[in-house]
């Protein structure tokens, strides 16, 4: 672990300026840059909010918020320990408990501020945090433009009457599941995984939402001049006419039958193709799109390109865009969207997301939002490091670099000089640096295979006791 160490001053520059290792402090720091003191000045003026001394006052309850996903046990009571301890110390109000050291380790007070809090200062941060950190790194050599991957998953919720009717349960002929289902739509950046403030709605009942009619929501959130990428799910005609009304691009790919529909009236369809087209709506989408303009269409390429898959499958891939990039290039950005999957079941599993706790709509969104935040603080942290060491932020595991974070967190707040604080700084960037995923480009694939489950539902008995 030697090495030299650098002792510039930690700067507060805008982090999506720069991932210059001098631009960065812990994500507590971070968070700090992005939503200050006086963003939340305006926030709580422009929300009219009471502006009276709390010892949870809302930096402090959305920190612990975001922090409890980072932290595998992930309770209320982890959070209020924190405080109990004094920490972290910069973002403590001026309250009489907390200047005496008698704040109560009971989690009541720390619920309340959770509840109380709006669902609108959860959004405002997170779309705050998110243009902070979103970094100008090339997608592809020479090229500058944003590229966003879009990917849905779903959430199983808590059973309360609440959720219930608004995620309706799974039904099948054997009857109605138990838990609530929620449908969830992400957009993260292509180089560096930094997601946006994610879309959703419930995934089963009469108000069941689509993966591409969350994607119209979606589209309001990125940058502008964007570009937005999508697996099969994503080429259809209404997310890429709604992409490019908004003044994005697109690279979708396309089913086989409808590539055939686009491409009707020219040369057929071969590995090689690369042709200029109109896609039009078809009457099936016209029916489900009543809104559409008469004349309603997108001018692009329809690309037919025959590639080898990971397991040495040959696959015709079929996609729709309107970048002018080549060929190769638009093969390149498509091979990156596999990041997604990964991306996905860090937030799933290592954050905890596969069961949400909240017994509240209101409270399920608020926790689902920071938690997405706390996630992109530690991303920022793993690009910081990957090029500071010249590294592929790809490369990084990201549940060993939320390790090594949360371990370096009461550390970094601890340090007694700006010196002693760089020096942990570093320390805990090489470590980030180090948590590489191990190569498996020269590995043998492994088949994958199906197991087998019951479609049934199980039923809960009535017990009857006996007189």
């Amino acid at each position: 672990m030697d090495g030299s160490i650098s002792h510039a001053p930690t700067s507060v520059s805008s982090v999506a300026e720069s991932f210059s290792p001098g631009c960065l402090s812990g994500v507590l720091d971070l968070y700090r840059q992005a939503a200050s003191e006086e963003f939340f000045q305006q926030l709580e003026k422009e929300l009219h909010l009471p502006s009276r001394q709390r010892i949870f006052n809302l930096p402090l309850v959305i920190w612990l918020m975001m922090v409890q996903y980072l932290d595998r046990k992930a309770t209320l009571s982890t959070a209020v320990q924190q405080v109990v301890q004094m920490r972290p110390s910069v973002l403590l109000s001026d309250h009489k408990r907390l200047r005496e050291g008698t704040v109560s380790a009971h989690t009541g007070a720390y619920s309340d501020a959770r509840q109380r809090m709006p669902l609108e200062v959860a959004e405002k941060v997170s779309d705050r945090v998110f243009e902070h950190l979103l970094p100008r790194r090339e997608a592809l050599p020479g090229w500058d433009r944003q590229v966003f991957i879009v990917d849905g998953s779903t959430l199983e919720l808590p059973h309360t009457p609440e959720l219930v009717k608004c995620y309706p349960p799974a039904t099948n002929q054997h009857g109605t599941s138990h838990w609530p289902v929620m449908e969830i739509l992400v957009a993260q950046e292509l180089t560096s995984g930094i997601a946006g403030r994610p879309c959703w709605g419930p995934m089963y009942g009469p108000q069941a939402v689509s993966e591409q009619s969350l994607t119209e929501q979606i589209l309001e959130r990125l940058p502008d001049h964007a570009v937005l990428m999508g697996d099969i799910n994503f080429g259809v005609f209404s997310v890429a006419f709604a992409t490019t009304q908004r003044g994005h691009d697109v690279l979708l790919r396309l089913k086989a039958d409808r590539a055939e529909v686009i491409g009707r009236g020219g040369p057929a369809l071969t590995s090689g193709t690369d042709r200029q087209v109109v896609w039009r709506p078809s009457p099936q989408e016209r029916k489900k799109h009543p809104n559409l303009p008469a004349d309603a269409c997108v001018r692009g390429r329809l690309i037919v390109q025959q590639v080898s898959a990971s397991n040495g499958d040959v696959v015709m891939l079929y996609l729709f865009t309107t970048l002018d990039l080549s060929v190769d290039q638009l093969l390149q950005l498509y091979g990156d969207r596999w990041n997604v999957e990964t991306d996905l079941r860090s937030l799933k599993q290592t954050l905890n997301l596969q069961m949400l706790r909240c017994q509240s709509a209101d409270m399920i969104a608020k926790e689902l939002i920071l938690a997405i935040t706390g996630y992109n603080l530690v991303r920022a942290v793993m690009n910081v490091a990957a090029q500071q060491n010249g590294l592929n932020p790809r490369r990084l595991s990201f549940s060993r670099s939320q390790d090594v974070v949360n371990a370096a967190l009461p550390g970094l707040e601890a340090a007694g000089s700006p010196q002693e604080y760089q020096i942990r700084l570093q320390r805990m960037l090489r470590l980030v640096a180090s948590c590489k995923l191990p190569d498996r480009s020269s590995r043998a694939t492994t088949p994958r295979q199906s197991w087998g489950h019951s479609r049934k539902f199980p039923k809960r008995q009535s017990v009857i006791t006996p007189p």
